[in-house]
């Protein structure tokens, strides 16, 4: 089946590679949901002067409004504006003569510039002239043969919430339904894109997280939490957590392409290990990713002076990359994308997130976070990427809650750090709890953490 772009990669790639050439798409939602910026990424990917584009507009906004605002935008070329991206008006037809002349004059226009794509925004306003259920029925079947029939692409605007959807008689004609929704919250606005059919395509389900930018729509899929293929080989091979003694509580060090969990209260050493596990890598050639959710690039390299470590160099070498976002403007679903991007980018081979509580607290539903979580590490050990995870244990006087909501299962090895007072001192306390299969010692030893770095005793 041919396919024709959206102008946006992620989206071809959930829908399968594309918009199938020749059918009907209904691109449905809310106002202000970005109906319009997708449509005209679409025209302008997609527009040239053998392959014209035809944009209907009916009773919503005027042409000139609509060009006004969409000219801001980095997809749009002027140069394409009536020359291979035509615009029409069909508003006075439609209020002085009805549907009927609407359809003559579309008819006309598909004659006159025999374009390869059609938008008509909004359909709903042929919905709100034709009030009588049956005949709109008969009028969008009579539109989308009349369309088809000129071998159109066909998009449908559509001002819809999820519930109109399914009752809608074009939702029945149409050969696919992109719905464009948002949720309101205090702190910032989320939007999400979920593609409800698309005929004759094995297109990916659930909610894709999209942000609208200069450039347009960018949207971020779906991290899929499915158990992927790996190599059962690479976890013979061991590689160093950066603690020696460490190294031999684990049986000789941490399984390659393991996930690794350090779970403890604040304070108790889980981000020294961390620097500790990215200094090993980094010293021996490893490309290393360390992405803080907590502290700064400024405030790592800091830490590492502290423990007499200056890792500028590896960073100019281009041997250790950090990320850094602020919890405050963490969208976990974009913050995933960019953490896998970047990896396969420098081809890392050990990634650091310190810590995941912030993803925890970055969303509300907690089930999609342990998806997430499992989705994440899985990619991971599926490209033979060592990874090792930070997390915030708040009631550290009792195991049968390392980490909330199951995350712990994820991990194949997980260490936990605890405190204990010893007359008027408060000791550091690390014990290897898990580590999937491989022998190691379970034995509780005190974590030492000085100018030097970490060490055991």
């Amino acid at each position: 089946m041919d396919r024709i772009s959206t102008g946006i990669i992620v989206l071809d790639q959930i829908l399968g590679g594309g918009i199938p050439k020749g059918s009907t798409i209904l691109l449905a939602g809310r106002p202000g949901t970005g109906k319009t910026i997708l449509a005209h990424q679409m025209m302008f990917q997609n527009a040239d002067i053998d392959n014209k584009v035809l944009y209907v507009t009916t009773l919503s906004e005027p042409q000139i409004k609509i060009m006004k605002f969409q000219q801001e935008f980095s997809f749009f070329d002027i140069n394409k504006v009536q020359k291979s991206i035509i615009y029409k008006d069909l508003g006075g037809v439609l209020r002085k003569e009805g549907p009927t002349q609407a359809i003559k004059l579309i008819d006309n226009y598909l004659k006159e510039y025999q374009p390869k794509m059609i938008f008509i925004d909004t359909i709903k306003t042929f919905v709100d002239i034709i009030p009588n259920s049956m005949e709109f029925r008969e009028f969008i079947t009579d539109l989308s043969v009349r369309l088809t029939t000129w071998g159109c692409t066909t998009i449908l605007l559509g001002e819809y919430s999820e519930e109109d959807i399914e009752n809608r008689p074009e939702s029945a004609i149409a050969d696919g339904i992109i719905y464009l929704y948002g949720t309101e919250e205090k702190r910032q606005q989320k939007r999400y894109l979920r593609v409800l059919k698309m005929r004759g395509t094995n297109h990916s389900n659930g909610e894709a997280v999209f942000k609208i930018s200069g450039d347009g729509l960018n949207v971020y899929p779906r991290l899929n939490s499915t158990v992927m293929e790996q190599d059962i080989t690479q976890y013979s091979e061991r590689v160093s957590s950066g603690v020696p003694k460490l190294d031999q509580l684990m049986g000789g060090g941490i399984p390659k392409a393991s996930t690794t969990l350090v779970t403890g209260p604040s304070g108790s050493g889980k981000t020294m290990l961390a620097l500790s596990f990215a200094l090993a890598g980094i010293k021996s050639g490893i490309v290393t990713v360390f992405v803080s959710l907590e502290e700064n690039p400024l405030q790592i390299i800091n830490n590492f002076i502290q423990i007499g470590q200056d890792i500028r160099p590896y960073i100019e070498a281009g041997i250790l990359h950090i990320l850094y976002v602020s919890p405050v403007e963490l969208d976990v679903d974009e913050h995933v994308f960019r953490i896998q991007e970047l990896a396969r980018e420098v081809g890392a081979e050990r990634l650091i997130i310190d810590s995941i509580s912030s993803f925890e607290v970055g969303m509300i539903d907690k089930v999609k976070y342990t998806d997430y979580i499992w989705g994440l590490t899985d990619y991971f050990k599926s490209h033979g990427v060592s990874v090792l995870l930070t997390h915030e244990m708040h009631d550290a006087s009792t195991m049968s809650a390392l980490t909330k909501h199951g995350v712990s299962f994820v991990a194949d090895n997980l260490l936990l750090l605890v405190f204990k007072e010893e007359g008027k001192y408060l000791n550091r306390y690390l014990r290897v709890v898990k580590m999937r299969g491989s022998g190691h010692s379970t034995e509780l030893k005190e974590l030492i953490i000085d100018k030097t770095g970490v060490s055991i005793l």
